[in-house]
This record gives structure tokens, sequence and C-alpha cells, in this order.
């Protein structure tokens, strides 16, 4: 038997909002927004690294 939502009509909206495409270009804007703040947030994520393997939660 058949899933009774198999032929449901998706909105145009919803498939381009869901597409495969879309997620790529979001990560794409916020790296190029990030760019100019690299340096700070590569500081960031390092710091934020050793105090949770330094608090004991690994």
């Amino acid at each position: 038997m058949a899933h009774p939502d198999r032929h449901r009509v998706v909105p145009a909206w919803r498939r381009r909002v869901t597409g495969p495409l879309v997620p790529v270009l979001v990560l794409a804007c916020a790296a190029a927004a990030a760019a100019p703040f690299l340096p700070l947030l590569s500081w960031a994520i390092t710091g934020g690294l050793a105090g949770y393997s330094l608090s004991g939660s690994v």
C-alpha cells in the first residue's frame, strides 16, 4: 500500500528552500561574511576546544 502523502502537492517555495543548493549557498555566504574575522574566530575556537578538553568533558 502506498503512503497517503506520496502524491501530495508541495508548494514551489518549499521545493526551492529545501533544495540541496540552499545550504551550500548559506554556508558560502557565512564564510565570506566571516572572512575578516578569521584570526579572531580561530583563536576563539581554539580556546573553546581547549577549555572543553581541560574541563574533563572529554
